[in-house]
């Protein structure tokens, strides 16, 4: 019962969670040129404080989102009648969910500083510019990675690869 809980947790904060990288990923094709880490030359100054205001929103949810699907991934894990060592497609899920952690750790610090500009006081736009283009250049690349990474996990636990079958000898 415990793991089906844990389950059901794990399904919708995820759902949750990579809905908000979507959102963010958004946000950032609003504001910078694709390809690049040029801003967009038509840009307002109401439109990219709109941007990073909803980016710095998403940022807060994800972080509460992501700390679920930790939560409940491990305690999935740990209640489980399903073994990672038996079960190839469940190991490669938790590896690729949790290596990523201390990326992830790491974007949502530099996150705090975009949503510290967008609560505590009146910023300029360029203290807002650099932060996000620090957010965005973080780890050259690294945190793209893991989204792709987490994207991947849906597809492996549906089609269950490197399944352990009983091959009997005759």
């Amino acid at each position: 019962m415990k793991a089906k809980l844990f389950l059901l947790l794990l399904s919708l904060s995820a759902a949750v969670w990579l809905t908000l990288i979507v959102l963010k990923n958004i946000e950032v094709s609003n504001l910078i040129e694709f390809g690049t880490v040029q801003f967009r030359p038509d840009l307002t100054v109401e439109q990219e404080r709109t941007a990073y205001a909803l980016f710095a929103e998403y940022s807060i949810v994800a972080v509460i989102a992501y700390t679920f699907v930790i939560v409940s991934a491990a305690g999935y894990l740990a209640t489980s009648h399903q073994s990672a060592r038996n079960e190839g497609w469940l190991l490669m899920s938790a590896i690729l969910l949790f290596i990523f952690v201390p990326v992830e750790l790491y974007c949502f610090w530099l996150d705090w500083k975009l949503i510290g500009l967008q609560h505590w006081g009146e910023w300029p736009v360029e203290e807002f510019r650099k932060v996000f283009l620090n957010r965005i250049t973080a780890l050259a690349g690294l945190p793209f990675i893991a989204q792709l990474c987490y994207f991947t996990i849906p597809l492996i636990v549906i089609f269950k690869p490197l399944r352990r079958t009983d091959i009997s000898s005759e």
